[in-house]
């Protein structure tokens, strides 16, 4: 790294020695030849070149120096979307700052294998292109087809990875099916269950048949169901019929007395143990320790007292299903009920009366329903709000039932993790978010740590047996496992039955022990562990924080002693342009590379199409994503091309720490009219360095415009902006900032101040222009180039310079990380008294570029204006910058005076001054009378905007459904059509008698 650097500081020297003797004394000069941005030719090869050079490699280098992260690695499932492009910007971003910050930094790219995710979206493409299934295959030829996908889509995230200039470090890449990685995995698992913390037990799981796996509670979607609603559940001939509250009677053995319970679920009832009821409530209070009768097991089932009863809530009364409601079990676990199991893994009904047995569970609730009615038991069925959990892999309706399963226990883990945070030994940004995580920590349930799938990383364990008596043994071989297990059983390995457990571990275990397994642990002496680990910062979504930062953070403290990082940042959940979470269910997910690329309408559609047969989407997924394309891209006939810059500003250009953040493609193609708005700006800068006349004399910092030193203070203050908006990861505020310089301020009104000084015989003023263009650009692009790194990379170099600027100078320009801004090395130009003092120019030229717009005179016709005005510094800088004034607002000519005239539109600039522009021609009150009924209608339609917006504003639905930061900028809008509005009823007011 250090001789490539070298090179480079060659390479400058020979340039500036060549053209010192040029009598412009340029350096850094390449003409850019494209009539206009093209992100393409921009982005052309130089993201090989800068892979091929090492640049994204850490240098050898002190610990100290030293910035570390781990990308959050993606599913091997498909390709990117938004979400990720939004992470992996947020992360490449704070990356390349502090490269040129001359931090030594290391970014760690990897592919998480997603158990269950990757086994059900390759069942699913098997299914739809070989008509087959993983257990018509069996495990390993399904192995092998899960691999074949991993290879073709692993390679694909990559590729987009590189497309979106990600600077990771690509010779360090690592998949969590790797063998080092499962190493890894097996290890910590080994290490966990001798320490006692990984043990053995039945108990309730969520359970997914058309997996036959449980699952976590993060691949659940809990999808609210307002009243009876028909659904079409995977294995089921017909739609299933839910939202109904089934209300039925058990008798009281020895009684007349019957007690009413009600169910979503009729079907469990058959793995009924006891009916609970409230020990205050007196209308059961005589029936505890008493029984009812079951009607369909001939057994009694027992009355029994528990607190956690609602009183007020139905009938009181709650029947108790330990087998298959998580409440129940722990009902039953404290009342030491019998767990009677009435659903299989396949959904189907078990121990219970021939009738029922080997049942699909919905048709069993249709048999039930009938007989409970037959019996005079069914009491009545109503319609039910409820919450139907689905299965968010399969669509599957997730139930619950008894299972043997490995756990985590998390109590003494979690008490350490609690104890970081509130020592600030770990930090959390947004500090909202500390109190999820402390929910998530303080929480003592264990953690389910196995899967019955086949893709993963199998359960390092063995069941070892001798006749009934039998032994878990945790480790990686069988003669291993033998002779441990030799110990416990009091005889010979030889004797012993081994068999490996053909379970999987939950994917978000390996997950855990990322951080450290990727930088080589176990092998704690390993050159990156010793170097890179702890790392410096985790960023990643606030939606995993508990699944996956927290659980991090835990098994980092056991495993290694260490947290494995100390920072993290939670960003955002993408969402698309109406604050709609982006999903495939939703049918709104944007793919990146379309952003990028542009993507015409008919083959977005091929696209999608192509994504449903390859069984990516399902057919109610494909559907909704063809309506969302019509609805949202028709207009534009699809999505134009943005490029790869566009992209990142946007994604970048709102507030990532917020609970959500909007992209809106129409937003970022906006953002590629800025990249051109640049791209001109240094053509502009070329073209004006070709017109400087030649001379020897000496340019210095006392010949600087009012306009150059006016520049100069807002480069100044956005040097600051950006450098305190970066450390803070306050990425908004830095885009704004940038973009308001070059946009707003450098673009629209420096540039256009230069022409009247190039085109002046006063060589120093062009000069002092030249120096001060090539300072603001240079400074701009390396404050924007960790956003936008393909056109930074592209102008930097090709912006002319001197060999010594008098404002700046910089002496990198071929790096490829340039030198980041400082603000203590622009603090000299910052002069907000000057800025103060500028500002009511500035204001004064805005308001008469308003007024001609308002007015429709064109820039064609060259009216007079006339400044009304007491602010004797405001006639002085107005006549000092005449020239400049008369050029930026396309007028002839500057009168001081009053505006009495008839042919004479004015407008208030503040109390003390008031500005008029002469309309030109024949037919002026005509013109003025024409103007004003603009005006007013104009207005018109302003004030019914507002009132609109204030009445959206104000609904409570609104309130209490759209996202928070949407509605932050739905303020924002109505504060600024209010501004606006009150300045046209001024400007109209003022003009009325004219």
């Amino acid at each position: 790294m250090a001789t490539i650097h070298q090179n480079y500081v060659i390479k400058s020297l020979k340039i500036q020695q060549r053209l010192m003797s040029n009598s412009t004394r340029l350096v850094y000069r390449e003409n850019l030849t494209a009539p206009a941005y093209q992100p393409g030719f921009v982005e052309k090869d130089k993201y090989d070149k800068w892979e091929k050079s090492g640049h994204f490699q850490p240098r050898e280098g002190s610990k100290k120096s030293i910035f570390s992260m781990v990308l959050p690695p993606p599913n091997v499932t498909g390709k990117l979307h938004l979400g990720h492009a939004l992470a992996c910007t947020v992360q490449d971003v704070i990356a390349r700052r502090k490269r040129t910050l001359g931090h030594n930094v290391l970014w760690v790219p990897g592919m998480d294998h997603a158990g269950i995710a990757t086994q059900g979206v390759v069942e699913k493409y098997m299914e739809n292109t070989m008509n087959t299934s993983r257990r018509e295959l069996g495990r390993e030829q399904f192995i092998k087809e899960v691999m074949k996908w991993k290879d073709k889509h692993g390679n694909s995230i990559y590729e987009q990875l590189k497309r979106l200039g990600c600077s990771l470090d690509w010779t360090r890449q690592n998949f969590t099916m790797d063998n080092r990685h499962t190493h890894a995995v097996n290890t910590a698992f080994i290490e966990l269950f001798k320490k006692g913390l990984i043990y053995r037990r039945k108990a309730l799981v969520n359970w997914c048949t058309k997996l036959n796996s449980t699952i976590s509670d993060i691949e659940i979607d809990n999808v609210l169901i307002k009243g009876p609603t028909e659904i079409k559940v995977p294995d089921c001939d017909k739609p299933v019929k839910f939202g109904l509250m089934y209300h039925f009677a058990y008798k009281v053995i020895d009684s007349d007395q019957e007690i009413v319970v009600a169910t979503t679920m009729p079907e469990t009832m058959l793995g009924d143990t006891a009916i609970a009821v409230n020990p205050e409530d007196e209308r059961y209070r005589d029936l505890i320790g008493r029984a009812v009768y079951h009607p369909f097991r001939n057994t009694p089932i027992p009355i029994i007292g528990d607190d956690v009863v609602d009183i007020n809530f139905g009938t009181g009364a709650v029947k108790i299903t330990p087998a298959h409601s998580k409440v129940d079990f722990e009902i039953g676990q404290a009342h030491f009920l019998q767990i009677h199991q009435v659903i299989n893994e396949c959904g189907n009904m078990v121990n219970c009366d021939h009738q029922f047995k080997f049942k699909n569970r919905y048709e069993c609730r249709e048999v039930i329903v009938n007989l409970l009615k037959e019996m005079s038991l069914l009491k009545d069925i109503v319609p039910h709000e409820m919450t139907l959990p689905t299965c968010s892999r399969t669509g599957d309706i997730i139930f619950y039932l008894p299972k043997e399963q490995w756990f985590l226990a998390c109590s003494e883990l979690n008490k350490s993790v609690v104890d970081a945070l509130k020592s600030g030994k770990l930090k959390v940004l947004p500090e909202k978010f500390e109190k999820n995580w402390l929910q998530w920590a303080e929480d003592d349930r264990d953690w389910c740590i196995s899967r019955q799938l086949w893709w993963g990383h199998q359960v390092p364990a063995f069941k070892c047996s001798v006749d009934n008596h039998l032994v878990w043994i945790a480790c990686t071989d069988i003669n291993t496992a033998k002779l441990e297990a030799s110990k416990f059983l009091r005889t010979m390995p030889a004797e012993i039955k081994a068999v490996r457990d053909t379970d999987v571990l939950d994917t978000w275990f390996s997950s855990a022990i990322y951080p450290f397994a990727v930088m080589g642990w176990p092998d704690t002496l390993n050159k990156d562990y010793s170097l890179y680990y702890p790392l410096s910062l985790m960023a990643t979504a606030h939606d995993i924080l508990g699944f996956w930062v927290h659980r991090m953070a835990m098994l980092g403290l056991e495993l290694t002693e260490t947290l494995p990082f100390k920072n993290v940042l939670l960003h955002g959940v993408i969402c698309d342009s109406k604050g709609a979470k982006m999903s495939k269910s939703k049918g709104n997910v944007i793919d990146p590379i379309d952003v990028i690329n542009g993507i015409s309408m008919e083959s977005l559609k091929e696209k999608t199409v192509d994504m449903n047969r390859s069984g990516i989407l399902s057919n109610d997924e494909l559907k909704k994503a063809l309506d969302y394309h019509k609805a949202n891209f028709s207009g534009t006939k699809g999505i134009p091309q943005c490029g790869v810059d566009a992209l990142r500003f946007t994604l970048l250009s709102q507030d990532v720490k917020a609970h959500f953040v909007n992209f809106d493609v129409y937003q970022c193609n906006a953002n590629k009219l800025f990249c051109n708005k640049i791209y001109q700006s240094v053509k502009y800068t070329q073209m004006a360095f070709d017109k400087l006349k030649k001379t020897e004399d000496k340019v210095t910092r006392s010949d600087l415009t009012y306009f150059d030193k006016w520049i100069l203070s807002r480069l100044s203050n956005m040097v600051e902006k950006v450098n305190k908006s970066m450390d803070s990861y306050d990425f908004h505020l830095a885009t704004k900032a940038i973009r308001t310089l070059i946009y707003s301020e450098f673009c629209d009104i420096y540039l256009e101040a230069t022409k009247s000084g190039f085109a002046s015989d006063n060589i120093k003023m062009g000069y002092a222009h030249a120096h001060t263009l090539s300072a603001v650009l240079n400074t701009a692009l390396r404050s924007l180039s960790p956003f936008m790194v393909y056109l930074t990379h592209e102008l930097i170099p090709k912006i002319p310079n001197f060999v010594s600027n008098i404002i700046f100078n910089y002496d990198d320009a071929s790096m490829p990380y340039f030198h980041n801004p400082r603000p203590e090395d622009f603090i000299i130009w910052k002069n907000d008294d000057f800025e103060k003092q500028s500002e009511r120019l500035l204001k004064t030229l805005n308001l008469v570029r308003e007024m001609k717009g308002l007015y429709g005179i064109s820039n064609k016709v060259k009216p007079s204006v006339i400044v009304e005005t007491k602010n004797e510094r405001l006639a002085k800088d107005l006549e000092a910058n005449k020239a400049v004034f008369l050029n930026l607002t396309r007028c002839g000519v500057l009168h001081f005076g009053q505006c009495i005239k008839n042919n004479v539109i004015h407008a208030p600039l503040d109390k003390d001054t008031k500005i008029g522009i002469e309309i030109i021609g024949e037919d002026v009150t005509d013109t003025i009378m024409s103007a004003r009924s603009r005006l007013e209608t104009k207005i018109r339609k302003l004030e019914y905007s507002v009132a609109k917006m204030e009445e959206k504003l104000a609904n409570s639905g609104y309130l209490s459904s759209v996202p928070e930061w949407t509605q932050v900028i739905d303020r924002e809008r109505l504060t600024n059509k209010k501004e606006e509005l009150d300045n046209l009823r001024k400007l109209l007011e003022e003009n009325s008698s004219t």
